[in-house]
């Protein structure tokens, strides 16, 4: 295709979009498309960007020779065998193991793509998304160039913009605002002693300290000093080290040192310190949180106030989870908000929960209690609950006590943790007639938890049930949608009991999904939120319909925003999902589908 043939295809398809953009705004009274002219094809114009197979799907880019740059791996981990990625473009994700391929960048700009890496909000609300950013930072992918010579920098513009442009780095510090401690360590141990970088050596070190991995953290101290004397973070770094290893001399002569060049620079470490120095913890009420006082803190048996676990930013949470004195809640609800936004498995708020020290009578008044006690409040409420259930062997009562620990997390804000920590419980819980009561509550949580079958399971019992029973076929009727979005036959129906707006949603990502539905679904539905980033969302559209996957997933992230997908506008989400689904993440845009769904109080 020669370049005016591609400019003028790329100009239509973009007034296409606008098009579909506008579209939905002006659905009541308005009859769809039914003929086209001029270049305009026949038919209704699709609300979403095409769905195509991307360039490169099978792994290699266009043009590039079989076998170039291949990637093999063991586990996890993945290994450049031919040694044509450059560290940048290190990862430790393969495309059989979550990766986006080494071609993810193929046909993106550099400039472009450095420019989303630096926009990537770090305390994403939705899980999905958290994911999919996670995934893209940590695949093993050649990272993009220039698109032309004059955007190419000089040598002397390179070597300037060393330390705050590289690849690797802005990678590594979306890892590190997204609060993904494992990822951030696994892929720092991946980058070459070689590389200099003063950011790199500060994240490898913060990131061991985060995980409790002290030795191998103060073996990198030395080499920080040698190479950057003047910074103040290694000097304070060795005397932690100092200090954990028992050289209280030389720490304390470090600690005059720091005192006398920055008296006020940092409170919170001086605090901690003192707890060092002292051998008993107390509770940390001032000062700026980093890595390494946390670590301090946990070496001394410090703590923190519960307020704190709502403000710090997402990758400190995992030092907070790692403190040894305090209250236990303190560092389950630091574990409860990672799981809520994907950072961390099920699993480690379960044995979070798990470590709870609860009385007989507590446990066997669990249920009462966490409708109105004030032992029941809280994450300790929840852990109560969770307990309570994990020891409970008769289904019904189960069912009694997780319903409200469900009730309670949805009220919290933490719906999605409790989903995923009470996996297991769920999964020993039969779908019954008998359980139709619980049966609407159990879907919704097997959805927000991804496990879309298993809800649907629940979703029979309703439609048995409600032949006979008025609130089970409203509760069917009522979740439905949810169906219909994990992909279910049964279109929406015109009449569904829901408002304009979340008509208009239900209608839009269905449609986002590649589904069928009826017009009439969306006649009349108006949303009364703003269409807000319109140039991104017309660019997400082209990047998913060239097969630009990186850029691709940063556009969408970015779009929504960082509190998606609540307070989302539907076509942005729709836009989302159509440009996941096209770029072959399916099962991402379904479940991004159904967190829009939940959110909107579906």
């Amino acid at each position: 295709m020669n370049a005016s043939r591609a400019n003028f295809c790329r100009a239509n398809v973009s007034r296409r979009y606008l098009a579909a953009l506008l579209a939905p705004l002006m659905l009541a009274g308005t009859p769809a498309l039914a003929q086209g002219t001029g270049d305009q094809p026949a038919g209704p114009i699709s609300l979403f960007p095409p769905t195509v197979t991307a360039p490169g799907a099978g792994g290699t880019p266009a043009g590039t020779p079989a076998g170039e740059g291949e990637i093999v791996g063991s586990g996890d981990i993945v290994v450049n065998r031919l040694g044509a990625l450059s560290p940048e473009s290190l990862g430790i994700l393969d495309r059989d193991h979550g990766g986006l391929g080494t071609d993810a960048w193929a046909g993106s700009d550099r400039l472009a793509a450095e420019a989303l890496l630096r926009e990537l909000p770090g305390d994403l609300a939705s899980p999905t998304l958290h994911g999919l950013a996670t995934r893209l930072l940590l695949s093993s992918a050649r990272a993009p160039s220039a698109r032309s010579a004059a955007a190419q920098p000089t040598m002397a513009d390179a070597v300037a913009a060393a330390q705050t442009s590289d690849f690797l780095r802005l990678r590594a510090e979306g890892l590190y605002r997204l609060g993904d401690l494992d990822g951030l360590n696994r892929l720092l141990a991946l980058v070459p002693q070689h590389v200099e970088d003063p950011w790199l050596a500060e994240a490898r070190v913060d990131g061991l300290l985060l995980a409790g991995r002290d030795g191998e953290a103060c073996a990198q101290v030395p080499a920080g000093l040698a190479r950057y004397p003047r910074e103040l973070y290694w000097t304070k770094a060795q005397v932690f080290c100092q200090f954990a290893a028992g050289q209280t001399d030389q720490a304390m002569l470090g600690l005059d040192l720091l005192r006398e060049q920055a008296p006020d620079g940092d409170p919170a470490f001086f605090a901690a310190a003192n707890m060092m120095i002292a051998g008993q913890g107390s509770t940390l009420a001032d000062g700026d949180l980093t890595p390494l006082t946390l670590a301090m803190l946990r070496k001394a048996g410090g703590s923190l106030p519960a307020a704190a676990v709502e403000t710090v930013k997402p990758l400190l949470l995992h030092g907070i989870a790692g403190l040894q004195g305090g209250d236990h809640a303190v560092r389950a609800a630091a574990v409860e908000r990672l799981v809520e936004i994907g950072a961390l498995p099920g699993e480690r708020l379960a044995g979070a929960y798990g470590a709870f020290e609860f009385t007989e009578p507590e446990l066997n008044a669990a249920l009462s209690g966490a409708s109105g006690a004030t032992t029941a409040e809280g994450v300790r409420g929840r852990a109560l609950l969770y307990r309570a259930a994990n020891r409970e062997s008769l289904s019904a009562t189960r069912a009694e006590v997780l319903r409200a620990a469900f009730l309670s997390a949805e009220r919290d804000g933490r719906a999605t943790a409790m989903a995923q920590a009470a996996l297991p419980l769920m999964s020993e819980l039969a779908p019954t007639a008998e359980l139709a009561w619980f049966a609407p509550l159990a879907a919704r949580t097997l959805y927000r938890a991804g496990q879309f079958e298993r809800a649907g399971a629940w979703l029979s019992v309703l439609r048995v049930d409600g032949q006979r029973n008025a609130d089970s076929q409203a509760a069917y009727a009522a979740l439905s949608p949810l169906m219909r979005l994990a992909g279910g036959a049964e279109p929406l129906a015109a009449e569904e009991n829901v408002s304009g707006e979340q008509r208009l949603l239900l209608f839009v990502l269905s449609r986002a999904l590649g589904q069928e539905e009826d017009l009439a679904v969306a006649e009349a539905a108006e949303s009364p939120q703003p269409l807000v980033r319109l140039p991104r969302l017309l660019a997400l559209g082209d990047a998913a319909a060239a097969g630009r996957r990186g850029e691709t997933v940063l556009l969408a992230v970015t779009a929504l925003g960082a509190e998606a997908p609540a307070g989302s506008h539907p076509l942005a989400l729709g836009y989302a999902v159509s440009a996941l689904n096209a770029i072959g993440l399916g099962t991402d845009a379904r479940a991004l589908a159904i967190e829009a769904a939940l959110a909107a109080g579906l």
